[in-house]
Protein backbone atom coordinates (compact mmCIF):
# COMPACT_ATOMS: atom_id res chain seq x y z
CA UNK A 1 0.00 0.00 0.00
CA UNK A 2 1.56 3.29 -1.04
CA UNK A 3 2.41 5.51 2.05
CA UNK A 4 0.00 8.97 2.18
CA UNK A 5 1.98 11.33 1.87
CA UNK A 6 -0.60 14.46 1.56
CA UNK A 7 0.60 17.55 2.76
CA UNK A 8 -1.65 19.25 5.77
CA UNK A 9 -2.57 22.87 4.68
CA UNK A 10 -2.84 25.50 7.04
CA UNK A 11 -4.86 28.67 7.21
CA UNK A 12 -2.43 30.86 5.50
CA UNK A 13 -1.90 28.33 2.48
CA UNK A 14 -5.16 28.35 1.02
CA UNK A 15 -5.49 30.27 -2.09
CA UNK A 16 -8.18 30.64 -4.74
CA UNK A 17 -7.78 29.10 -8.39
CA UNK A 18 -6.56 32.34 -9.77
CA UNK A 19 -3.76 32.81 -6.65
CA UNK A 20 -2.65 29.28 -6.80
CA UNK A 21 -1.76 29.54 -10.71
CA UNK A 22 -0.21 32.74 -10.32
CA UNK A 23 1.67 31.59 -7.10
CA UNK A 24 2.31 28.39 -9.21
CA UNK A 25 3.77 30.46 -12.06
CA UNK A 26 5.90 32.52 -9.64
CA UNK A 27 7.38 29.53 -8.14
CA UNK A 28 8.92 28.33 -11.53
CA UNK A 29 11.34 30.92 -12.17
CA UNK A 30 12.40 31.01 -8.78
CA UNK A 31 16.17 29.83 -9.91
CA UNK A 32 16.36 32.35 -12.36
CA UNK A 33 14.56 35.04 -9.62
CA UNK A 34 17.62 33.94 -7.12
CA UNK A 35 20.45 34.15 -9.62
CA UNK A 36 19.40 37.72 -11.22
CA UNK A 37 19.52 38.51 -7.43
CA UNK A 38 23.02 37.34 -7.02
CA UNK A 39 24.07 39.17 -10.04
CA UNK A 40 23.02 42.44 -9.14
CA UNK A 41 24.26 42.07 -5.56
CA UNK A 42 27.49 43.30 -4.44
CA UNK A 43 27.45 40.73 -1.37
CA UNK A 44 26.12 37.15 -1.63
CA UNK A 45 22.43 36.35 -1.72
CA UNK A 46 21.00 34.03 0.65
CA UNK A 47 18.80 31.34 -0.78
CA UNK A 48 16.26 31.20 2.03
CA UNK A 49 14.05 34.36 2.75
CA UNK A 50 12.03 35.00 6.38
CA UNK A 51 13.37 31.13 7.43
CA UNK A 52 12.52 29.40 4.54
CA UNK A 53 14.58 27.79 2.10
CA UNK A 54 13.40 28.94 -1.69
CA UNK A 55 15.21 26.00 -3.52
CA UNK A 56 13.77 22.59 -1.95
CA UNK A 57 16.09 19.77 -2.39
CA UNK A 58 13.82 17.52 -4.97
CA UNK A 59 13.69 14.96 -2.79
CA UNK A 60 12.27 17.02 0.40
CA UNK A 61 8.51 17.63 0.98
CA UNK A 62 6.75 20.08 -1.31
CA UNK A 63 6.86 23.07 0.80
CA UNK A 64 3.91 25.13 1.37
CA UNK A 65 5.62 27.89 3.07
CA UNK A 66 7.41 28.92 0.18
CA UNK A 67 3.55 29.45 -1.55
CA UNK A 68 2.79 32.03 1.34
CA UNK A 69 5.71 34.18 1.03
CA UNK A 70 5.15 34.50 -2.71
CA UNK A 71 1.87 35.42 -2.49
CA UNK A 72 2.74 38.43 -0.56
CA UNK A 73 4.52 39.93 -3.37
CA UNK A 74 1.92 38.79 -5.60
CA UNK A 75 -0.49 41.02 -3.60
CA UNK A 76 2.02 43.55 -3.22
CA UNK A 77 2.35 43.81 -6.98
CA UNK A 78 -1.57 43.46 -7.51
CA UNK A 79 -0.92 40.03 -9.06
CA UNK A 80 1.49 41.25 -11.85
CA UNK A 81 3.84 38.17 -12.14
CA UNK A 82 6.35 41.01 -13.79
CA UNK A 83 6.16 43.24 -10.89
CA UNK A 84 6.32 40.61 -8.52
CA UNK A 85 9.48 38.57 -9.54
CA UNK A 86 11.04 41.88 -9.70
CA UNK A 87 9.99 42.94 -6.12
CA UNK A 88 11.29 39.43 -5.34
CA UNK A 89 14.47 40.07 -6.68
CA UNK A 90 15.39 43.57 -5.46
CA UNK A 91 14.33 42.01 -1.55
CA UNK A 92 17.17 39.55 -1.69
CA UNK A 93 19.51 41.66 -3.02
CA UNK A 94 18.65 44.40 -0.09
CA UNK A 95 19.46 41.68 2.48
CA UNK A 96 22.17 40.42 0.97
CA UNK A 97 23.72 44.12 1.00
CA UNK A 98 22.32 45.00 4.17
CA UNK A 99 23.31 42.77 5.93
CA UNK A 100 19.49 41.05 7.49
CA UNK A 101 21.10 37.48 8.06
CA UNK A 102 23.13 38.87 10.71
CA UNK A 103 21.07 41.83 12.22
CA UNK A 104 19.39 39.67 15.02
CA UNK A 105 22.92 39.19 16.47
CA UNK A 106 23.39 43.32 16.66
CA UNK A 107 23.52 45.12 19.55
CA UNK A 108 22.06 48.86 19.82
CA UNK A 109 22.16 51.40 22.30
CA UNK A 110 19.59 51.01 25.35
CA UNK A 111 19.78 54.85 26.40
CA UNK A 112 18.35 55.80 22.57
CA UNK A 113 16.41 53.09 21.65
CA UNK A 114 15.00 51.63 25.25
CA UNK A 115 11.70 52.93 25.52
CA UNK A 116 11.31 53.27 21.91
CA UNK A 117 9.39 49.48 20.92
CA UNK A 118 9.20 45.87 21.75
CA UNK A 119 7.41 42.87 20.92
CA UNK A 120 5.34 40.86 23.39
CA UNK A 121 2.64 38.58 23.39
CA UNK A 122 0.64 37.24 20.38
CA UNK A 123 -3.43 37.88 19.31
CA UNK A 124 -6.14 35.52 19.52
CA UNK A 125 -5.37 34.17 16.45
CA UNK A 126 -1.32 33.56 17.62
CA UNK A 127 -0.20 36.68 16.19
CA UNK A 128 3.43 38.11 17.07
CA UNK A 129 2.61 41.62 18.48
CA UNK A 130 4.90 44.51 17.88
CA UNK A 131 3.94 47.47 20.20
CA UNK A 132 5.59 50.94 19.46
CA UNK A 133 5.56 54.18 21.63
CA UNK A 134 5.99 57.54 20.15
CA UNK A 135 5.48 59.99 23.07
CA UNK A 136 8.26 61.76 25.28
CA UNK A 137 11.19 60.86 22.31
CA UNK A 138 14.03 62.96 21.65
CA UNK A 139 13.94 62.58 17.68
CA UNK A 140 17.56 63.98 17.26
CA UNK A 141 18.87 60.68 19.32
CA UNK A 142 16.29 58.53 18.20
CA UNK A 143 16.23 59.32 14.77
CA UNK A 144 19.37 61.63 14.55
CA UNK A 145 21.52 58.99 13.11
CA UNK A 146 19.27 57.46 10.24
CA UNK A 147 21.16 54.04 9.86
CA UNK A 148 21.69 53.06 13.21
CA UNK A 149 17.59 54.22 13.57
CA UNK A 150 16.68 51.64 10.33
CA UNK A 151 18.93 48.98 11.39
CA UNK A 152 17.63 48.85 15.24
CA UNK A 153 14.01 48.77 13.19
CA UNK A 154 14.78 45.97 10.49
CA UNK A 155 16.23 44.24 13.55
CA UNK A 156 12.76 44.74 15.83
CA UNK A 157 10.65 43.14 12.50
CA UNK A 158 12.60 40.55 11.47
CA UNK A 159 11.98 39.19 15.21
CA UNK A 160 8.49 39.58 14.48
CA UNK A 161 9.12 37.16 11.39
CA UNK A 162 11.24 34.67 13.10
CA UNK A 163 7.56 33.90 14.84
CA UNK A 164 5.60 33.37 11.92
CA UNK A 165 5.39 30.47 10.69
CA UNK A 166 3.63 30.58 7.14
CA UNK A 167 1.61 27.57 8.08
CA UNK A 168 -1.22 29.10 10.01
CA UNK A 169 0.23 32.37 10.90
CA UNK A 170 1.97 34.59 8.34
CA UNK A 171 1.52 38.55 9.50
CA UNK A 172 1.44 40.41 12.53
CA UNK A 173 -0.43 43.03 14.96
CA UNK A 174 1.35 46.43 15.58
CA UNK A 175 0.23 48.53 18.47
CA UNK A 176 1.27 52.12 18.19
CA UNK A 177 0.96 54.63 21.57
CA UNK A 178 0.38 57.95 20.71
CA UNK A 179 0.23 58.58 24.97
CA UNK A 180 1.73 62.24 25.18
CA UNK A 181 2.66 62.68 21.77
CA UNK A 182 2.61 66.70 19.92
CA UNK A 183 2.01 67.14 16.31
CA UNK A 184 3.87 70.15 16.04
CA UNK A 185 7.11 67.90 16.84
CA UNK A 186 6.66 66.37 13.38
CA UNK A 187 10.47 67.77 13.10
CA UNK A 188 13.17 67.13 10.20
CA UNK A 189 14.57 63.81 11.73
CA UNK A 190 11.07 62.35 12.60
CA UNK A 191 10.38 63.22 8.42
CA UNK A 192 13.27 61.58 7.42
CA UNK A 193 12.76 58.73 9.33
CA UNK A 194 9.04 58.77 8.02
CA UNK A 195 10.36 58.41 4.48
CA UNK A 196 12.92 56.03 4.74
CA UNK A 197 11.48 53.25 6.77
CA UNK A 198 7.95 53.77 4.54
CA UNK A 199 9.98 52.77 1.83
CA UNK A 200 12.23 49.99 3.37
CA UNK A 201 9.34 48.41 4.38
CA UNK A 202 6.75 48.72 1.10
CA UNK A 203 9.57 47.52 -0.70
CA UNK A 204 10.64 44.50 1.21
CA UNK A 205 7.87 43.64 4.07
CA UNK A 206 4.50 43.32 1.67
CA UNK A 207 1.60 41.92 3.26
CA UNK A 208 2.97 41.37 7.11
CA UNK A 209 0.40 43.30 8.39
CA UNK A 210 -2.88 41.90 9.71
CA UNK A 211 -4.18 44.94 12.21
CA UNK A 212 -2.75 48.29 13.30
CA UNK A 213 -4.12 49.93 16.34
CA UNK A 214 -3.29 53.40 16.93
CA UNK A 215 -3.71 53.45 20.43
CA UNK A 216 -4.38 56.58 23.20
CA UNK A 217 -4.97 58.91 20.06
CA UNK A 218 -5.04 62.48 20.93
CA UNK A 219 -7.65 64.90 19.25
CA UNK A 220 -5.56 65.68 16.28
CA UNK A 221 -5.12 62.50 15.41
CA UNK A 222 -8.44 62.43 12.75
CA UNK A 223 -6.61 65.44 11.52
CA UNK A 224 -3.94 62.83 10.55
CA UNK A 225 -5.88 59.98 9.29
CA UNK A 226 -7.67 62.05 7.26
CA UNK A 227 -4.47 63.67 5.64
CA UNK A 228 -3.33 59.96 5.04
CA UNK A 229 -6.46 58.12 3.78
CA UNK A 230 -6.55 59.68 0.74
CA UNK A 231 -3.23 57.34 -0.16
CA UNK A 232 -4.36 54.43 1.45
CA UNK A 233 -6.79 51.70 -0.30
CA UNK A 234 -9.87 50.47 1.20
CA UNK A 235 -8.55 46.97 2.15
CA UNK A 236 -5.26 49.10 4.20
CA UNK A 237 -7.70 51.12 5.77
CA UNK A 238 -9.90 48.00 6.88
CA UNK A 239 -6.61 46.97 8.68
CA UNK A 240 -6.68 50.25 11.22
CA UNK A 241 -8.59 50.50 14.23
CA UNK A 242 -7.96 53.89 15.80
CA UNK A 243 -8.88 54.09 19.61
CA UNK A 244 -8.95 56.59 22.28
CA UNK A 245 -7.24 56.59 25.54
CA UNK A 246 -10.37 55.43 26.90
CA UNK A 247 -11.11 53.05 24.98
CA UNK A 248 -7.90 51.60 24.42
CA UNK A 249 -8.03 48.90 27.27
CA UNK A 250 -11.42 47.05 25.87
CA UNK A 251 -10.06 47.47 21.81
CA UNK A 252 -7.08 45.60 23.04
CA UNK A 253 -8.26 43.22 24.81
CA UNK A 254 -11.16 42.30 22.08
CA UNK A 255 -8.62 42.08 19.59
CA UNK A 256 -5.55 40.89 20.92
CA UNK A 257 -7.12 39.27 24.68
CA UNK A 258 -5.52 38.93 27.93
CA UNK A 259 -1.28 38.76 26.53
CA UNK A 260 -0.89 42.29 26.48
CA UNK A 261 1.38 44.32 28.39
CA UNK A 262 0.39 46.13 31.93
CA UNK A 263 -0.41 49.36 30.54
CA UNK A 264 -2.73 48.86 28.43
CA UNK A 265 -4.62 46.22 30.71
CA UNK A 266 -8.08 48.14 31.77
CA UNK A 267 -7.84 49.13 35.95
CA UNK A 268 -9.55 47.91 38.16
CA UNK A 269 -12.45 49.40 39.40
CA UNK A 270 -12.37 51.07 42.78
CA UNK A 271 -13.07 49.35 46.05
CA UNK A 272 -16.52 49.72 47.49
CA UNK A 273 -17.27 52.63 50.02
CA UNK A 274 -18.00 50.59 53.13
CA UNK A 275 -19.63 53.75 54.30
CA UNK A 276 -22.32 52.76 51.85
CA UNK A 277 -25.37 50.54 52.49
CA UNK A 278 -25.36 48.56 49.30
CA UNK A 279 -29.17 47.56 50.65
CA UNK A 280 -31.06 50.74 50.28
CA UNK A 281 -28.38 53.29 48.59
CA UNK A 282 -28.43 55.41 52.03
CA UNK A 283 -25.02 56.67 53.46
CA UNK A 284 -24.25 54.95 57.01
CA UNK A 285 -23.35 57.08 59.74
CA UNK A 286 -23.02 56.57 63.24
CA UNK A 287 -24.86 60.08 64.82
CA UNK A 288 -27.91 59.88 65.73
CA UNK A 289 -30.13 62.07 63.56
CA UNK A 290 -28.18 59.92 60.52
CA UNK A 291 -32.34 59.11 60.19
CA UNK A 292 -32.94 63.18 59.18
CA UNK A 293 -29.97 62.93 56.20
CA UNK A 294 -31.83 60.63 53.84
CA UNK A 295 -31.25 58.68 51.75
CA UNK A 296 -28.24 59.67 48.85
CA UNK A 297 -28.69 58.52 45.16
CA UNK A 298 -25.60 56.68 43.51
CA UNK A 299 -25.19 57.19 40.11
CA UNK A 300 -24.12 54.41 37.22
CA UNK A 301 -21.14 55.47 35.86
CA UNK A 302 -21.59 56.09 31.81
CA UNK A 303 -21.33 53.64 29.47
CA UNK A 304 -17.52 53.17 27.83
CA UNK A 305 -17.98 53.84 24.04
CA UNK A 306 -16.73 51.10 21.60
CA UNK A 307 -13.16 51.66 19.46
CA UNK A 308 -13.60 53.29 16.12
CA UNK A 309 -12.72 51.62 13.07
CA UNK A 310 -10.72 53.62 10.96
CA UNK A 311 -11.97 52.50 7.62
CA UNK A 312 -15.71 53.35 8.69
CA UNK A 313 -14.43 56.83 11.26
CA UNK A 314 -11.98 58.10 8.24
CA UNK A 315 -13.60 61.35 6.86
CA UNK A 316 -14.30 61.45 3.42
CA UNK A 317 -11.19 63.30 1.34
CA UNK A 318 -12.71 67.03 0.02
CA UNK A 319 -11.35 68.84 -2.85
CA UNK A 320 -9.60 71.63 -1.29
CA UNK A 321 -6.24 71.90 -1.02
CA UNK A 322 -6.50 73.32 2.11
CA UNK A 323 -7.27 70.07 3.94
CA UNK A 324 -4.34 68.12 1.61
CA UNK A 325 -1.53 70.63 3.23
CA UNK A 326 -3.14 71.38 6.57
CA UNK A 327 -1.15 69.43 8.49
CA UNK A 328 2.63 69.69 6.86
CA UNK A 329 1.52 74.06 6.95
CA UNK A 330 0.99 74.06 10.47
CA UNK A 331 4.07 71.32 11.65
CA UNK A 332 6.97 72.84 9.02
CA UNK A 333 5.95 76.53 10.31
CA UNK A 334 5.87 76.51 14.18
CA UNK A 335 9.08 77.76 15.46
CA UNK A 336 11.28 76.55 18.50
CA UNK A 337 14.26 74.10 19.09
CA UNK A 338 15.30 70.60 18.56
CA UNK A 339 15.83 68.65 18.65
CA UNK A 340 11.95 68.10 19.97
CA UNK A 341 10.95 66.46 23.28
CA UNK A 342 7.93 64.67 22.04
CA UNK A 343 7.35 63.30 17.80
CA UNK A 344 4.13 62.51 15.99
CA UNK A 345 4.28 59.26 14.48
CA UNK A 346 7.54 58.66 12.19
CA UNK A 347 5.14 57.68 9.36
CA UNK A 348 2.12 59.09 9.52
CA UNK A 349 1.98 61.82 7.18
CA UNK A 350 4.43 60.17 4.48
CA UNK A 351 1.85 58.63 1.48
CA UNK A 352 3.10 55.42 0.32
CA UNK A 353 4.77 54.13 -2.88
CA UNK A 354 2.48 51.60 -3.05
CA UNK A 355 -1.27 50.37 -2.15
CA UNK A 356 0.20 47.80 0.06
CA UNK A 357 -0.49 47.56 3.77
CA UNK A 358 3.09 47.81 4.53
CA UNK A 359 3.40 51.28 3.16
CA UNK A 360 1.89 52.88 6.31
CA UNK A 361 4.47 51.18 9.06
CA UNK A 362 5.60 53.30 11.71
CA UNK A 363 8.87 52.57 13.50
CA UNK A 364 9.09 50.52 16.22
CA UNK A 365 9.64 51.53 19.90
CA UNK A 366 10.29 49.80 23.13
CA UNK A 367 8.75 50.69 26.30
CA UNK A 368 11.43 51.59 29.18
CA UNK A 369 10.62 50.19 31.88
CA UNK A 370 8.97 47.23 30.99
CA UNK A 371 10.26 43.75 32.86
CA UNK A 372 7.45 41.31 31.65
CA UNK A 373 9.19 37.96 30.93
CA UNK A 374 6.95 37.84 27.74
CA UNK A 375 8.83 41.11 26.57
CA UNK A 376 11.19 40.21 23.58
CA UNK A 377 14.39 42.10 25.26
CA UNK A 378 16.66 44.52 22.73
CA UNK A 379 19.18 44.77 24.69
CA UNK A 380 21.73 41.52 24.48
Amino acid sequence: MAENTQVKVGKAQRFSESESKLIAELREQLPEILQDAEKASEKPVGKALWGVELLPTETAERDLRIDVILSKFIRARNNDIKLAREMLVNTLKWRAEFGVEGILQEEFPHDVFGNVGYLYGHDNDGRPVTYNFYGGLDNKKVFGDLDQFLRWRVQLHERGMQQLDFVDVADMVQVHDYEGVGLLSYDKFARAASKATVQLMSDNYPETLATKIFANVPGWGETIFNIIGRWLSEETKKKFVVVSKTTAPSALAQRIGDDIPEKFRAKPEPAANPALDTDNNATKTTTEDASAQGTATLSAPAPEPAHIDAAEALPKPTDTAKDQNSAAVVADSQPGPEPATVTAAPEAAVAPAEPNDIATETAGMRLEDSTDPKEENIKK
